[in-house]
């Protein structure tokens, strides 16, 4: 016992463990009620309640000074007003979501001192750090079904993924537990409808030339330099690879204009669009600054909407988003180009971003959320070009104090409401990944949030102890099927 050793929201405790009381269970509550004169008593139901867990422990200390700072660090370490996670290193594979309960105990004696401490876990169970993934694969009757095994104690929530090989308008998840389903049943493949177009991808702006013309979102930076598509990390990134000549006082970069494709039908312009892009904008280094923007402008270049990413914090590590409609910033909002999944949603293993123009609506994109403003003077605009840029602040040069990673990664343009008898684009692409978050109970497309898509009545089942078969459905056009998998994390009384 005494090399057994414990962390406390990921911090070491200090102390030599001289004893812990984890006990069996949670302390366990029968419901019972009489029945009139028949003997005995009606069993109704038993659950565990909370759990505590109590640990005592020694110190060794040869001076006053050694206690005194034990006894702030460790008050430090112990000091949450929610649970974190409680780790034993003989079960390093699981953790308690707990909190300190009570008054520490710490006994203070000559060389050595002895304590307690209790820690209240709300839920009473161990949770499992382990991840185990079951795969799918079609039954004896061609259902794609997997088997979850969960050789814990009690009952945990499920997670999926679903990568599609095919376009697919329906995803539906059912055991004996209950039933998902996301997307529509009766989508078809082949409908008289108004169709979303593709037109426009990253792809299509490598081999423009760079345009030294006016960029119409920032009349006032000078567009001298040039621009260049590389392979990144495994992934095409548009990139500023020269500035052109420094112009005092002035953001100075490189840009492309381009022109909108006509659709389908043959008419060039899109009243009505939606856009997908994938920024990486992450710093490397305090005080770096640089800026990449999208605009989306009508034929006589009137900017209709668009994002501007810059950072002109030259000393510190403030980045900023701008939200553009009718040519004016509509929203601000500041945050940090860290590596963080917390502070940046532009970094490395995210930069999810888009726009939609519905009318005189357009729908931005932050951080999970949706916010969408209007202007009347947008109805009849349509989208006849895109203009990409990528800037620098002066003579501050693309050498260390140019944001490391400012690149764009994806752009997908897609004009809404084409009129079409023809195949179907339908909600879910070849390539896309689906996302199911079971104990969150959200669903995710592409990383990114979208709660629209969730059928009424989807019901998100935990899986009990031992053998559960779950079954997958999607579209009879749905050829080949998704690729699903099913997640789950173990918990123990």
């Amino acid at each position: 016992m005494g090399l057994l050793k414990v962390t406390f929201g990921g911090q070491e405790i200090p102390v030599k463990i001289t004893k812990v009381n984890r006990n069996l269970s949670p302390e366990v509550v029968n419901e019972i009620r009489e029945i009139g004169s028949v003997s005995g008593v009606e069993f109704v139901y038993s659950k565990h309640k909370e759990k505590n867990i109590t640990i005592e422990f020694e110190i060794n200390h040869r001076t006053a000074r050694q206690l005194r700072e034990f006894r702030r660090s460790v008050a430090g370490i112990l000091r949450s007003k929610e649970p974190k996670e409680l780790i034993f290193s003989d079960e390093p594979y699981l953790y308690y979501n707990a909190i300190l309960s009570g008054e520490p105990r710490l006994d203070e004696e000559y060389l050595t001192s002895t304590g307690s401490l209790i820690f209240l876990v709300p839920d009473g169970l161990a949770h499992s750090t382990v991840e185990k993934t079951f795969p799918a694969s079609p039954n004896a009757e061609g259902i794609l079904e997997a088997t979850i095994v969960n050789r814990g104690t009690e009952a945990v929530p499920v997670s999926y993924e679903f990568v599609h090989k095919h376009e697919n308008g329906y995803l539906g998840i059912v055991s004996q537990y209950g039933v998902m389903q996301y997307g529509r049943v009766e989508e078809t493949d082949w409908e008289n409808y108004k169709q979303n177009e593709k037109l426009v991808r990253l792809s299509d702006l490598s081999a423009l030339p760079d345009d030294p013309g006016t960029n119409y979102m920032h009349p006032n930076h000078v567009m001298g330099g040039s621009l260049v598509t590389e392979t990144i990390g495994g992934k095409p990134c548009l990139r500023l690879r020269s500035t052109g000549a420094v112009s005092a006082g002035k953001w100075i970069g490189a840009m492309k204009t381009l022109t909108v494709p006509a659709d389908s039908e043959g008419h060039a312009g899109a009243k009505n669009f939606y856009c997908y892009l994938n920024h990486w904008f992450e710093t490397g280094l305090m005080g770096q600054t640089a800026e990449q923007s999208v605009a989306f402008l009508t034929g006589d270049n009137k900017v209709i909407c668009g994002y501007s990413l810059f950072k002109s914090d030259m000393t510190g590590n403030t980045a900023c988003l701008e939200f553009w409609l009718n040519g004016k910033i509509v929203r601000s909002i500041s945050f940090a180009p860290s590596s963080s999944d917390n502070a940046n949603p532009f970094n490395n293993g995210r930069g999810h971003n888009d726009i939609r123009k519905e009318g005189d609506k357009v729908t931005f994109y932050w951080f999970g959320s949706y916010p969408s403003y209007r202007s009347s003077a947008i109805r009849n605009m349509e989208c006849k070009k895109i203009q990409i840029a990528f800037t620098q602040f002066d003579s501050r040069g693309l050498g260390n104090k140019y944001v490391t990673r400012n690149y764009l990664r994806s752009l997908e343009f897609q004009k809404m409401g084409v009129e079409k008898w023809r195949d179907v684009p339908n909600r879910y692409q070849e390539g896309d990944v689906v996302s199911i978050d079971g104990e969150a109970a959200r669903v995710y497309v592409n990383g990114m949030a979208n709660t629209g898509d969730e059928m009424i009545g989807t019901k998100y089942f935990h899986v009990p102890p031992g053998e559960t078969k779950v079954q997958f459905y999607y579209s009879s056009f749905c050829n080949p099927a998704p690729v699903v998998t099913a997640r789950i994390k173990e918990a123990f009384l």
